[in-house]
């Protein structure tokens, strides 16, 4: 930049004094080590300019000028209760351009910035609310802007009731902070604690796909030990029930993983039979996207490591034949992996591995396989040697 227009308000408020002393003068002062070329006399000529351009009608009063440096997160910290709404929503949508960077988002956390967020999360202007949960979510991808978050008590209330905003996109937007919230096992603990994972099952069914999506995430996180509990209190395990039946591929998917969670536990492997959930899943098995399948088998093959769920297995026409038809399909080895392993659950059961054994044994036998990948040569091997096995005993 040329000299002369380096810190020109000092340089016009002191024509007399030479511009260069002052440039070196600012630099002192902000421990600046480093010599700028352009400083030179004379300077090199610059190539476009670097004046900064404000216009000065149409501006968005969304994204405005901000302090620079260290006084930047303290100056929009003291906008954000500010009385006017366009700058307060302006000091959001600059918090959350600027805390992109790790660095100002630590700046930010440091300073309690989130604790000035409390009372805007129930703000009476829904485009506040909106970009209140926004910069809430970029600090929540810190550790520490977790912990912050979760720590303070009245934000967690605030954020209970902002799940049931009236406005979608302010939902979206506290769905999605939850979700990374959620992420890290030591502030999913507390959400567990707080009594969010009612609060998302409840509003699952009638929710927005685009919502319903991130809440079925967030589940996934929070449902593990107590969790499971909690969720099946709730009638959890009916709720994802009915979300097997929608069209969206996403939902389906996400809600076949939160059912494999809860038949980990006691009261969801008897629910599992009470329900009929392999029945459900087996209809899953014949749909044509191979997401869907694949998940439905993923399912399939947590159900069936108990006993009782092979007896109701071997009742379900047609679930072995699925299972060997999928596990074809050798440019997709998760779908592979998952059919084989509940292939060699529901042939522990000899009425199961009897009818496999007569009818496709080589079928099995011509199941295309990775090479490089040793798990699914190792499950096929297991695979055949159990439908191979001389006890055919049906029960």
């Amino acid at each position: 930049m040329f000299s002369i227009y380096k810190n020109s308000y000092l340089q016009t408020s002191y024509p007399e004094i030479n511009p260069r002393v002052l440039n070196r003068c600012v630099q002192k002062a902000r421990e600046f080590n480093y010599a700028d070329v352009h400083d030179l006399e004379p300077p090199f000529q610059r190539l476009v300019s670097e004046q900064p351009t404000i216009p000065v009608q149409n501006v968005d009063v969304t994204r405005r000028p901000l302090a620079f440096g260290r006084r930047a997160m303290p100056k929009l910290k003291r906008e954000l209760l500010d009385k006017d709404d366009s700058v307060v929503i302006a000091a959001l949508q600059s918090i959350c351009d600027l805390c992109h960077d790790p660095e100002k988002g630590y700046e930010a956390v440091n300073l309690k910035i989130i604790d000035k967020m409390v009372g805007l999360a129930l703000h009476d202007n829904p485009a506040i609310r909106e970009r209140t949960a926004n910069a809430l979510q970029i600090l929540a991808r810190l550790a520490d802007g977790k912990e912050a978050i979760v720590s303070n008590q009245n934000l967690l209330d605030n954020l209970q009731i902002c799940v049931e905003d009236v406005v979608s996109q302010v939902r979206i937007q506290i769905a999605a902070l939850l979700e990374m919230i959620a992420r890290f096992w030591k502030t999913a603990d507390v959400l567990v604690d707080y009594g969010f994972i009612p609060i998302l099952l409840v509003n699952l069914i009638n929710e927005h796909s685009d919502i319903a999506k991130i809440h079925l995430e967030t589940l996934k996180s929070l449902m593990y030990s107590v969790g499971k509990c909690i969720a099946l209190e709730n009638d959890g395990f009916n709720i994802f029930l009915k979300l097997l039946s929608l069209k969206d591929v996403e939902i389906v998917t996400r809600a076949c993983d939160c059912l494999t969670l809860l038949t980990t536990s006691r009261l969801g492997e008897k629910m599992t039979q009470e329900a009929k959930l392999l029945e459900a899943l087996n209809t899953l098995l014949y749909d044509e996207r191979i997401e869907v399948h694949t998940s439905a088998a993923s399912t399939i093959m947590f159900c069936t490591i108990k006993t009782r769920s092979r007896i109701a297995a071997s009742k379900i026409k047609g679930l072995a034949k699925r299972l060997i038809e999928i596990a074809k399909n050798r440019h997709n080895p998760n779908t592979q992996i998952f059919a084989l392993k509940a292939l060699l659950n529901i042939c522990e059961h000899p009425a199961i591995r009897k009818e496999v054994k007569n009818k496709y044994l080589q079928d099995i036998t011509d199941i295309q396989i990775n090479s490089d990948d040793p798990y699914l040569k190792h499950y096929k091997d297991i695979l055949l040697l159990i439908i191979n096995w001389c006890a055919v005993t049906v029960f």
